[in-house]
């Protein structure tokens, strides 16, 4: 007579058991990674859009859009971006600090110092530790494609230098200038890594020793943590199936860019002082006031920081 008493009981306990897994994050032994599915994803992407990372559609499923949105959070609360939801991803994720997407009030950007200067990042200057991205937008999806051409999926961005490079960009089209390609803007640290990997290969197969490969590699692919890329406010801008030097997109930037915020950060005059060859094709935002007087002064970024400080 107890028996069926006890497999109520039981199912009763299984039940409140189930219910209770579907109500709280769940922190697997594993890390939650594209292909994971299930209720734990599901709750994640819930979060996700609750802190303005979206994710898309909360329907379980790992997917690239989970794994950006993921990336951006991670950045705006100083983690690494891996797009991996590891123990202490999620742990920051479901507790109370968890920043999201807007920045408060107070908050200083992060491609600024708190005096307003352009944040330096170069083989001497590394990314600051813990470096807070906010606001960062898919430019596939949010940028004008009859403007521009995004030329990778899921490439990002600081929304003020995309708002920024869309103003110079329309602005060329309307002069008679356009075919404009984006062939690289953020990256993290862990691309950058894999961007150095690849190089240093491409060298040791063509028979130099690991280390002279990477001394090679370092003078055209800087260091992880030493990119500009790293701060979602440099843009690689090229003309599709074109060298891009001297070509007249190339001219009109010359000419044009710092009216809008843009500077041309490696030039083969400066080589010595910024450490990198020159590159016809990355600008850097960093404010028209900033921009403009570069220019006047000549200026590259190193230079100008250096005197900023001296006054």
């Amino acid at each position: 007579m107890k028996k069926p008493f006890m497999k109520k009981t039981l199912a009763g306990l299984l039940a409140v058991i189930f219910a209770l897994s579907f109500s709280f994050p769940v922190f697997a032994a594993g890390t939650l990674a594209k292909g994971s599915r299930g209720q734990e994803v599901k709750k994640l992407q819930q979060r996700l859009t609750e802190l303005g990372f979206s994710p898309g559609k909360a329907d379980g499923v790992f997917g690239g859009a989970t794994a950006l949105a993921l990336q951006f959070f991670q950045g705006r609360n100083g983690l690494s971006m891996t797009g991996k939801a590891d123990a202490d991803t999620l742990a920051l994720l479901y507790g109370d600090d968890a920043k999201g997407a807007e920045p408060t009030d107070d908050e200083v950007k992060g491609y600024v110092t708190e005096n307003g200067l352009p944040l330096l990042v170069n083989l001497d200057h590394p990314l600051p530790e813990g470096y807070v991205y906010y606001d960062l937008v898919v430019m596939n999806q949010y940028c004008d494609k009859s403007v521009v051409k995004i030329k990778h999926q899921n490439t990002f961005a600081e929304r003020e230098a995309v708002d920024a490079l869309m103003v110079m960009l329309k602005a060329a089209k309307a002069a008679g200038i356009g075919s404009w390609q984006i062939s690289a803007a953020g990256r993290t640290v862990a691309d950058q890594q894999s961007l150095m990997n690849s190089r240093v290969n491409t060298y040791v197969k063509n028979g130099l020793s690991k280390k002279k490969a990477q001394t090679a590699a370092s003078k055209l692919v800087a260091q992880p943590g030493c990119s500009e890329h790293h701060l979602g406010t440099c843009f690689d801008i090229t003309v599709p199936g074109k060298t891009f030097a001297g070509t007249k997109q190339h001219k009109w930037l010359l000419a044009n860019c710092w009216d809008y915020g843009f500077i041309l950060r490696y030039t083969k005059e400066k080589t010595e002082i910024t450490g990198f060859s020159a590159e016809a094709w990355h600008f850097r935002y960093v404010g028209v006031e900033h921009a403009l007087k570069m220019k006047e002064m000549d200026f590259c970024l190193e230079e100008y920081i250096a005197w900023m400080e001296a006054q």
